[in-house]
């Protein structure tokens, strides 16, 4: 009984590099997977930071309250600087002085942000808008109408 020999001792060329073709696949869609998992923390902690720059505005205003009507600032405005540590201030000029030195920190922890703040005229409303570039693809929130493309937007309001 003669013994018929076969080819198939082993994967071919071709076997390997389909093999090869499949496996890079597989890696390119963990790598996006785990790039949109990173645009989504950034997402996150840029709204952390939001809440806690809304927070720090709204203790700051607390201490003032009286300067409370002049706490304004236009999206974007940047607030003048004023030394009211070492000189006496008006009230006015307090409101200036935390806003921009909010403002900077802000700037410091969400750098391009941009804050719109507005308070009514008898000081019992507060609104605040903060408008940053968004890292990731997802669409802005449906309910601002102000929220520019390609941004992230968050919007509080609080009452004194």
């Amino acid at each position: 009984m003669k013994r018929v020999s076969s080819r198939c001792d082993g994967f071919s060329l071709l076997e390997a590099m389909a093999a090869l073709m499949v496996l890079n696949l597989l890696c390119l869609g963990l790598m996006a997977w785990q790039l949109q998992a990173m645009q989504a923390q950034r997402d996150t902690l840029s709204s952390q930071q939001a809440v806690a720059m809304a927070q720090d505005l709204w203790q700051r205003m607390q201490v003032h309250v009286d300067a409370a009507p002049w706490y304004q600032l236009g999206l974007d405005s940047v607030p003048t600087e004023q030394d009211c540590h070492t000189h006496p201030c008006s009230a006015a000029q307090w409101a200036q002085a935390d806003l921009a030195d909010w403002w900077l920190e802000l700037r410091r922890r969400l750098p391009q942000a941009r804050a719109n703040l507005t308070t009514s005229p008898d000081a019992s409303q507060v609104r605040l808008l903060l408008v940053w570039p968004s890292s990731s693809a997802t669409p802005p929130s449906a309910t601002l109408d102000t929220c520019p493309s390609a941004h992230r937007c968050w919007q509080t309001e609080w009452r004194l």
